[in-house]
């Protein structure tokens, strides 16, 4: 049996782990639909996805929440935690809603990786 160097193995530890999410996509919902999304991610490694703010009169709201343990594939310490956008149109308009994936103290660091989401919200039928 092969093994490894130590090295390698710390440096594959050590490495942010992402699946291939979208960059962007589009989004056509209607007033009062909700929207959600699942990102991978690892927080043991101090990066967290986070949404920018957007204006209080925008026509949607955006939260983003780790998933629960029992919604998780692996809920083992140290195993990616996947993060839930939920995008709730509130009136007709668009917007776009950026996530990104950073360590939140590292406020000069860009992010590791963001998604974007272009959206637009049609009167409710």
């Amino acid at each position: 049996m092969k093994t490894l160097p130590t090295t390698l193995l710390i440096a594959a530890a050590a490495c942010v782990c992402l699946a291939a999410e979208p960059a962007q996509e589009n989004i056509t919902m209607r007033v009062g639909e909700t929207v959600a999304r699942v990102l991978d991610g690892n927080p043991t490694t101090g990066y967290l996805w986070k949404a920018e703010q957007l204006p209080e009169d925008a026509p949607v709201a955006v939260e983003t929440a780790q998933l629960p343990a029992e919604e998780r594939k692996e809920p083992v310490c140290g195993s990616p935690s996947p993060t839930r956008v939920t995008v709730t149109a509130r009136k007709p308009g668009t917007a776009t809603v950026v996530v990104n994936y950073a360590r939140p103290w590292e406020k000069d660091t860009p992010p590791a990786r963001s998604v974007r989401y272009e959206i637009t919200v049609l009167p409710a039928e």
